[in-house]
């Protein structure tokens, strides 16, 4: 994988760990809540790197399913 990630951290509520935003240059942004721990944010760094390896901002899946293939390919 080639494209460039960027990663910030913001104040999010605690039930929402990260999320990515793929950005008009091709490059990635993967947002970590401010709010949790170091560990979960090797955690959820990792899931989000799942999901950018396997093009999954690239397909026209059910979320549902990607997210079980993602949870499947990472640690939570």
């Amino acid at each position: 994988m080639n494209a460039t990630t960027n990663i910030i951290y913001m104040d999010m509520p605690t039930t929402v760990k990260a999320y990515t935003v793929n950005n008009r240059d091709n490059s990635y942004t993967i947002v970590l809540n401010s709010r949790h721990t170091r560990e979960q944010h090797l955690r959820s760094y990792h899931h989000e790197m799942v999901h950018i390896e396997h093009g999954d901002y690239d397909t026209a899946a059910d979320v549902d399913l990607i997210e079980i293939h993602a949870h499947a390919s990472s640690v939570e």
